[in-house]
């Protein structure tokens, strides 16, 4: 069951889809489809709480603009085009409320319909996202394989064939079960900028929670938090602030929200600058590609120096890779009796690998190798891990080592 819902996740995701004989492109297609359903529920809303359609239109006017003006600018100073989901909520709620104060219209009842067409639009655009394999999770047992053709459309390419997890499907599910309850809040006739708090705070504890899945290497972090939970945190203080102030309907949990969003920030801080496996650095999604980048680096063939002064370790037979943080990992395939090993051996520069990072790496490498069944972690008197790949069991190998100590120093002689 495991393996035909991989293999079925796998064969989902598309950048393009066939119709009428075209090839259409998955990402813009679900974008469009998401505002088409969030101007349809809009405009629903709009009529149900009898307010002003011809209004309503001028606000998707000015969310159209916004939203292409931001992206131009983006582009600009980025030189690509970029869209980072909470700078266009931002956006968009800030002009959107400047547009309906110059036009004397009541704000709070408009932001609610609003908001709730952009959390549909981004329910839908997570989809796309989850398609492309853009804003895509970390290295998981299960999860989507993206594809070559995903790689000629943007997608890493190092990351080609590695199980990822969906947690853009999540984030889609998740947005959508709150743009369904904001939409019972409106219909049940609670005061006005209710409907918008609540998405506000709901998403942004989410989202929150989210980043600690997110695999993509272009997401700026300050503190060891990313950018999307620090806005999490600013939006959900700025709300309370606002409740304070008597702006928006105030709700306690709002408050409770954004105090455990503050001591979650603090708690996890301190657990990582104790924490002897170092986790978070390993698992960071940059140190990642790198250690990915190392895989790679080893798995090229054996180039003998031209000369002594050009000897390195990888040239004097020693298969050696490093990483930016001082990790070493050398790697070898040897056979042991009737089974093939593969073996890794993996330390640290400057400092002591402990046996929970050691071990932490060895997982990270077990979804590479797409062997997350079973491996083993031997540690040495020196500070070396060796980490054991297949069906061979640490018990074992100590024996065949013992038993056939040739085939034992092939293995250890590599490192």
């Amino acid at each position: 069951m495991h393996l035909l819902l991989n293999q079925n996740s796998d064969q989902v995701v598309r950048t393009q889809l066939q119709s009428l004989g075209r090839l259409l492109p998955v990402f813009q297609l679900c974008g469009y489809t998401g505002f088409v359903l969030g101007f349809a529920q809009s405009m629903i809303l709009v009529k149900h709480l009898r307010l002003s359609p011809l209004t309503f239109l001028g606000i998707t006017g000015v969310v159209i603009l916004t939203f292409c003006t931001l992206m131009m600018v983006t582009k600009i100073l980025a030189g690509e085009e970029i869209i980072i989901y909470y700078h266009h909520e931002i956006a968009v709620v800030v002009v959107t409320a400047v547009f309906l104060r110059l036009t004397r219209q009541s704000v709070l009842p408009y932001l609610d319909i609003t908001v709730l067409g952009i959390g549909l639009f981004l329910s839908c655009g997570r989809l796309g996202c989850l398609m492309v394999g853009c804003c895509h999770g970390r290295p998981c047992r299960w999860g989507i394989a993206y594809r070559d053709e995903h790689a000629h459309a943007g997608f890493p390419a190092y990351l080609v064939g590695v199980k990822l997890f969906p947690i853009q499907a999540v984030e889609s599910v998740f947005a959508a079960c709150i743009v369904v309850s904001g939409t019972v809040l409106l219909l049940k006739r609670c005061p006005p900028g209710t409907a918008l708090a609540f998405y506000i705070v709901s998403y942004g504890m989410a989202r929150f929670c989210f980043e600690f899945a997110r695999g993509d290497t272009a997401r700026p972090y300050l503190g060891g938090f990313s950018e999307a939970q620090w806005t999490s945190l600013l939006l959900a203080l700025a709300l309370a602030g606002g409740e304070q102030a008597k702006i928006v309907p105030a709700s306690r949990w709002h408050w409770a929200v954004a105090i455990a969003m503050g001591a979650a920030m603090v708690l996890i801080s301190v657990w990582r600058r104790f924490d002897s496996s170092r986790r978070f650095e390993l698992l960071h999604p940059r140190h990642v590609r790198e250690i990915i980048g190392a895989l790679d680096y080893l798995e090229r063939p054996w180039q003998p120096a031209r000369s002594s002064s050009e000897l390195s370790p990888r040239a004097a037979g020693i298969h050696i890779a490093h990483t930016s943080l001082g990790y070493r990992i050398s790697s070898g395939q040897s056979v042991i009796g009737p089974r093939h090993l593969k073996h890794y051996s993996v330390s640290k520069g400057g400092g002591s690998l402990s046996l929970r990072a050691a071990q932490v790496l060895a997982r990270l490498l077990a979804r590479f190798e797409q062997s997350p069944s079973s491996f083993n972690v031997i540690q040495t008197s020196t500070g070396v891990f060796h980490i054991l790949f297949d069906s061979c069991s640490a018990t074992e190998y100590q024996e065949k080592s013992s038993a056939t100590p040739a085939a034992s120093h092939e293995v250890l002689s590599r490192y």
